[in-house]
């Protein structure tokens, strides 16, 4: 599956980013066709201008003398040309040197009917090489000459030719931009793919535990029904039975609060509240539970107000408090201490217990990790992780400190203000 999503992202990122670039070189193609085809027509219209005032002051001086004469002009040249036509006869030319051409547009201009002041195109194939002309034609305003006419030509065939040369390279370029675009779509995307089948490999190992956990309570409750279908009257059993059942509702309150709070959308709900008050209150509920074990709790400041989720705070206090008395065998003792500045509030949670091996330390907040040295404690391997979890939602950090046979120390930072 992971496979098949790496094709289909790159196979979409490179699809998305050629059409990109075939957008970019079609507008851009668009642009230089429009801007130089339009610079030509706005020079050939002042071109026309100046032609019609010049012949209106020649034919008034000199009469219907035909002149004519050739421009020293190619097919790479952007050269203008003008023909004086009166009854239907040339009169006045500046012609191309080429003699075909030449001869080829005067046929065309002494039969076609152009519209006056309006763009017309003609192309003339010579050989293997066509000519492209802009023709524009208007009246002699003149009353003296009234079948006089003026046409001017423009030999736009340079600007068609870098138009073809440009479509040439542009597809090139973006055969060249597209491969491109694959190696890069590649090299993101297997970048990506790291964090998705990092996250795919965590929720099938997590699946896996998650499984692995229920069954052996399921299999151990089933061996006591099969014991209490002998000996119907075993208390002890019944009270085996219990526990089992509480560390089952455990696993899946844990299991659930940690899917929920997976979800990326999920947005914790902050109040404002004192959270020394709410470590003491969760402080009493443990001593109900746990009568042998002595908390003491040291605040340096009176009142501890922060912005926080209220329940994910208790949740987090509880699983912090449960697990410091699950790790401390004898003469259990636990200190609490808080205290704020400015911007946060510091929580320390220390006990006396068996503490944690070194080398097990960077581990302690994965989720079913349990160290060796405690597998006989009945831990789910989910609270330090749920804890974890719940701190960086409040975009804070969790530490621990910790040597063994000597205790450990859990501290919280939390800011005293969320960031909207």
């Amino acid at each position: 599956m992971i496979e098949k999503i790496h094709k289909t992202l790159v196979l979409k990122y490179t699809v998305i980013i050629a059409c990109i670039l075939l957008l970019g070189f079609a507008a851009s193609y668009i642009a230089y066709r429009h801007n130089g085809v339009q610079l030509l027509e706005d020079t050939l219209r002042d071109y026309l201008e100046e032609e019609l005032w010049e012949a209106e002051e020649v034919l008034n001086k000199q009469g219907q003398t035909s002149e004519i004469h050739k421009i020293k002009s190619d097919i790479q040249s952007l050269y203008n040309f003008t023909y004086w036509i009166v009854d239907n006869k040339i009169i006045h030319a500046e012609i191309p040197k080429d003699d075909f051409i030449a001869e080829q547009l005067s046929k065309r201009l002494l039969t076609q009917q152009y519209e006056y002041g309006k763009i017309h195109h003609e192309n003339i194939k010579h050989g293997k090489q066509k000519w492209y002309f802009m023709i524009l034609k208007s009246k002699l305003p003149s009353d003296k000459f009234a079948n006089a006419e003026v046409i001017v030509l423009a030999n736009y065939t340079p600007i068609r030719k870098n138009a073809k040369i440009y479509i040439k390279v542009a597809l090139f370029s973006s055969i060249v931009m597209i491969l491109l675009a694959y190696i890069l779509a590649s090299f993101l995307v297997s970048r990506s793919m790291k964090y998705i089948e990092k996250s795919y490999a965590q929720q099938k190992q997590f699946v896996s535990d998650a499984a692995h956990e229920l069954r052996t309570p399921l299999s151990i409750l089933y061996s006591y029904a099969e014991l209490l279908e002998h000996k119907p009257q075993r208390q002890d059993i019944l009270n085996d039975i219990k526990d089992e059942i509480q560390q089952m509702a455990d696993l899946v309150e844990k299991l659930l609060s940690l899917a929920r709070y997976d979800n990326s959308k999920i947005a914790i709900s902050a109040k404002t509240f004192y959270v020394d008050e709410t470590l003491k209150a969760t402080i009493r509920s443990m001593e109900k539970l746990y009568s042998d074990v002595v908390f003491k709790f040291v605040n340096s400041d009176k009142k501890l107000e922060i912005e926080a989720d209220e329940v994910m705070i208790k949740q987090l206090l509880g699983i912090l408090l449960e697990n410091a008395v699950k790790y401390t065998i004898s003469d259990k003792k636990i200190t609490i201490k808080a205290k704020k500045t400015s911007e946060i509030i510091k929580l320390s949670i220390t006990d006396n217990g068996i503490g944690i091996k070194e080398s097990d330390l960077p581990h302690i907040f994965d989720r079913f990790w349990r160290a060796e040295t405690s597998r006989h404690q009945k831990g789910l391997g989910l609270g330090l992780s749920l804890a974890k979890t719940i701190v960086n939602l409040h975009n804070g950090k969790i530490e621990v400190q910790s040597k063994v046979g000597k205790g450990s120390t859990f501290e919280i930072t939390l800011p005293l203000r969320q960031k909207r």
